[in-house]
């Protein structure tokens, strides 16, 4: 996991400069290898084993562990049950304060095209950004 790369290839770590991006991926990751539920349901779900629901949780904890930064993992050492483990990762990156949302305009409104630069490019800056911005739950009014 050092510099920079998880132990799933092609996937970045996961660290406080990227988790609004990585985090749809390791969204993503969760659902394609049927690990999700534990991180949307707290509870036992009916007519799951107790013993497979603690398999399924700590495989969840284990697979999101892979994917975070080493900067990261020691936020996340202790954590035992998946739903706590991601919902920290929440609190820790997803800054939803009025700074934040000032911080993400500022940049909204200084960025410009270069001649010459890819517009994907571009337009996937400006498309993260307005997300961002919306993950804030601050309303955008009409007069930004």
């Amino acid at each position: 996991m050092e510099g920079g790369v998880s132990e799933f290839p092609g996937m970045m770590v996961l660290n406080s400069h990227n988790y609004s991006h990585k985090k749809i991926k390791m969204d993503d990751l969760l659902i394609v290898k049927d690990l999700y539920e534990p991180i949307d349901i707290q509870e036992i779900p009916t007519g799951v084993l107790e013993s497979e629901w603690k398999l399924l949780n700590r495989k969840v904890v284990a697979t999101i562990r892979q994917c975070v930064d080493v900067s990261v993992l020691q936020h996340v050492a202790n954590d035992k049950n998946a739903y706590d483990l991601w919902h920290k990762l929440s609190r820790l990156y997803e800054r939803k304060n009025a700074l934040n949302k000032a911080s993400l305009m500022r940049k909204l409104v200084r960025l410009k095209y270069i001649d010459g630069d890819s517009i994907v490019v571009h337009i996937s800056t400006f498309m993260g950004l307005v997300n961002q911005l919306a993950s804030t739950k601050f309303p955008l009014d009409d007069a930004m």
